[in-house]
C-alpha cells in the first residue's frame, strides 16, 4: 500500500478506494492475511476495513476475498447481513483456501483441514444469509437450526477461489462465481476452465469465471515494462511477466481481449506496484483509456 507506516497505509488504501471509483471500474475488494508480522506489513481486517472504505466507494458495488477456513460462519454471516445494511450496492464474498504453515498453526489448526472448512462454511453461510435457519453437521462447524442476522438487504454473492483443476470444479459446484489463481498460466487457465465450466452446468449454476491479474499500466510499454521488471527482479510472488497485465493502456487493452477471447467477461486486478503515485497514475489511465475500451470489446460467446 505504498508505506510502511499504518496512518500512510490507511490514507493510501482510502485514496485508492477514491482512484477506483473515479477510474469507473465495476467492483472494489478488500483481501484477507493472517498471522503477519507488523514490522514487515500490516495486514487490515476486511470487515471493518470495508466499512470504513464505504463512504469513499460510493455506490461502486464492494467485496472481500476472505481465507475461509479462519472464519466462524456465525459470526461471519451476522458481519455481512450488517455491512450489507448499510451497503449502496451488492457485496461480493470471494471464499479462498488460505495456505501457509504459518497462518493454520497460529489459529490452532491443520492446514489438511482446509477444504472441509470451506465446505461447511459456505454451506452455513448460505443458509444463514438467506434468512433460513443453517444445519451443518459438519466436522469443524455443527450448527442446528441456528439463524444469524440482518438477512442482507442488498444481494449477496459469494464466489469460490480456485488455483488447480479440482479448486476451479468445486467453484462450479459450490459458488456463484469462480476466481481464479494470479499464478496460472494460460494452459492451465483453459484447462481449469472446461472443469468449472463442466462442473457448474453439472450443477444448475451459471457460470462466472473471474481471471485474477495484477497490473500495471504504463505510459508507454518501455515505461511499464521497466517499473515492472525491477519488481519482479526481487522475486515478486513467482510470477513472469506473462502472468501479468502491464503495458501501455492499448497493449493491457489487447491482453484483456485475449483473455476475453479464452472465456473470461471478467478480470479482478491488483497492482503490483508499490509506490502511492505510480498506482494512482495507472489507475487514471486504467479510467480514461482501458475501461472504456474493454467494455466496447464484443463478448467471447
Amino acid at each position: 500500500m505504498g508505506a510502511m507506516s499504518t496512518g500512510d497505509q490507511a490514507r493510501n488504501l482510502v485514496e485508492a478506494t477514491v482512484a477506483a471509483r473515479e477510474a469507473g471500474l465495476d467492483m472494489l475488494l478488500v483481501g484477507d492475511h493472517h498471522a503477519v508480522p507488523p514490522g514487515y506489513a500490516n495486514a487490515f481486517s476486511p470487515v471493518p476495513t470495508l466499512a470504513r472504505l464505504m463512504p469513499s466507494a460510493g455506490r461502486m458495488p464492494l467485496g472481500m476475498v476472505l481465507l475461509a477456513p479462519f472464519y466462524n460462519p456465525v459470526l461471519l454471516a451476522e458481519q455481512i447481513g450488517t455491512l450489507a445494511a448499510f451497503a449502496e450496492a451488492p457485496l461480493t464474498i470471494a471464499l479462498a483456501l488460505g495456505q501457509g504453515e504459518r497462518q493454520f498453526t497460529a489459529f490452532g489448526m491443520e492446514e489438511t483441514s482446509r477444504v472441509g472448512r470451506l465446505e461447511e462454511l459456505l454451506a452455513a453461510l448460505r443458509a444463514m444469509l438467506d434468512g433460513e435457519p443453517a444445519t451443518v453437521p459438519g466436522r469443524y462447524h455443527s450448527l442446528d437450526r441456528v439463524q444469524a442476522g440482518p438477512t442482507p438487504r442488498v444481494p449477496v454473492s459469494i464466489w469460490v477461489a480456485g488455483t488447480v483443476r479440482t479448486a476451479a470444479a468445486r467453484a462450479g459446484r459450490l459458488g456463484d462465481g469462480w476466481l481464479t489463481g494470479q499464478n496460472a498460466t494460460r494452459t492451465d487457465l483453459v484447462e481449469q476452465l472446461d472443469a468449472y465450466r463442466e462442473s457448474a452446468a453439472r450443477h444448475g449454476r451459471e457460470p462466472l469465471p473471474v481471471l485474477r491479474r495484477d497490473i500495471f499500466v504504463g505510459s508507454s510499454d518501455a515505461e511499464a515494462e521497466s517499473v515492472v521488471e525491477k519488481i519482479l527482479a526481487e522475486g515478486y510472488r513467482g510470477v513472469g511477466m506473462d502472468q501479468l497485465l502491464v503495458g501501455a493502456p492499448e497493449t493491457v487493452v489487447q491482453q484483456l481481449e485475449e483473455y476475453r477471447a479464452l472465456g473470461f467477461e471478467h478480470v479482478l486486478v491488483r497492482h503490483i506496484v508499490g509506490e502511492q503515485q505510480l498506482m494512482l497514475d495507472s489507475f487514471r489511465r486504467i479510467g480514461a483509456e482501458v475501461v472504456p475500451r474493454v467494455h466496447n470489446l464484443p463478448t467471447s460467446r
